[in-house]
C-alpha cells in the first residue's frame, strides 16, 4: 500500500470518528425543539431571521398530550398523559406517562369531544403533530445528511389543518412524501389565532441518493423521537388549561 493511500485511508478513519462524535453529542442533548413563543420563531433562544425557514421535514410523528394544570410560562411542568406515535393508529399512553388515563388512545375519556375541564366542546386530550426538520442548507451530501442536526417543531392544534392541506397537495402535485421537497415553514400573524404556521412548497429534490439518506435520516429520527419521548420544552405552544380532576 502506498503512502498516498495510506494517508487517504487514515484520513477516511479520521472523517467516520468525527461523525461517530457528532452523533454522540447529538444524542446526549436530545433533539431540540423550536419555539413560536409571542409569534417569534427561534431556535435555542435565538430568533430566526424572516421568522421563516426553509426546511425538510424527516417525519410528523402524531403526538397526544394530556395536562393536569393551567399553562404556566414560568413553571414549564410536563403531561400527565402523552402518547408519540408514526400515526393515530394503536396510539397508546407512552411508558412513561406520570398518569396514564387509558390503556388506548382511541376510548379514552379524555379522547370524548365535551371532556374539556373547561366547560367546552372540545376535547381534554390535544391531538398535535410534531415535526422533525431539517435544514435545506444541511442536505449536500449522503453523509452531511447522516450527521446534520435535527430540531423538532411542534404544530399548534390551529395550524394542523394547514399542514395536512399542505402534505395532501405536494403528493398529489409531486407524487413525492414531504422527505422528498423543500419546504418553507413561516410563522405569520393571523386575525383569530394572533399567529399561525404556514407550510409552502420551495422545489422537489431531484438528487434521489439524497433522499434516500433522508428517508433513511427520517426512520431513524422518528424512532428515537419514540423512544425518547417525554422530556417537556416550553415551545410557546400552550396547553389548553385543563382541571386537577378526572
Amino acid at each position: 500500500m502506498s503512502k498516498n493511500t495510506q494517508l487517504a485511508v487514515f484520513e477516511d478513519e479520521l472523517k467516520k470518528l468525527a461523525e461517530q462524535a457528532v452523533t454522540a453529542e447529538r444524542s446526549s442533548a436530545g433533539t431540540a425543539f423550536l419555539s413560536t413563543k409571542g409569534g417569534i420563531l427561534s431556535y435555542r433562544d435565538q430568533p430566526i431571521a424572516g421568522n421563516s425557514l426553509e426546511v425538510v421535514i424527516l417525519a410528523s410523528p402524531v403526538e397526544r398530550l394530556y395536562y393536569t394544570t393551567r399553562y404556566d410560562p414560568t413553571k414549564i411542568v410536563g403531561p400527565a398523559c402523552f402518547a408519540l406515535g408514526s400515526s393515530g393508529a394503536g396510539l397508546k399512553p407512552n411508558a412513561t406517562s406520570p398518569e396514564p388515563q387509558h390503556d388506548m388512545c382511541a376510548g379514552c375519556p379524555k379522547d370524548q369531544w365535551s371532556s374539556a375541564a373547561n366547560g367546552g366542546r372540545g376535547k381534554a386530550c390535544s391531538e398535535k403533530r410534531r415535526l422533525l426538520i431539517m435544514t435545506a442548507d444541511s442536505i449536500t451530501t449522503a453523509d452531511n445528511i447522516n450527521v446534520a442536526e435535527v430540531a423538532a417543531l411542534r404544530i399548534p392544534v390551529t395550524s394542523v389543518k394547514g399542514y395536512a392541506t399542505y402534505l395532501q397537495t405536494v403528493a398529489t402535485a409531486t407524487a413525492r412524501p414531504l422527505t422528498g421537497v423543500i419546504t418553507k415553514i413561516a410563522l405569520v400573524p393571523d386575525p383569530k389565532t394572533q399567529f399561525r404556521l404556514q407550510f409552502s412548497f420551495v422545489k422537489a429534490i431531484e438528487d434521489l441518493e439524497l433522499v434516500k439518506a433522508l428517508i433513511s435520516r427520517g426512520q431513524r429520527e422518528l424512532d428515537n423521537a419514540i423512544a425518547t419521548a417525554g422530556i417537556e420544552e416550553d415551545d410557546g405552544v400552550a396547553p389548553a388549561p385543563q382541571s386537577s380532576k378526572y
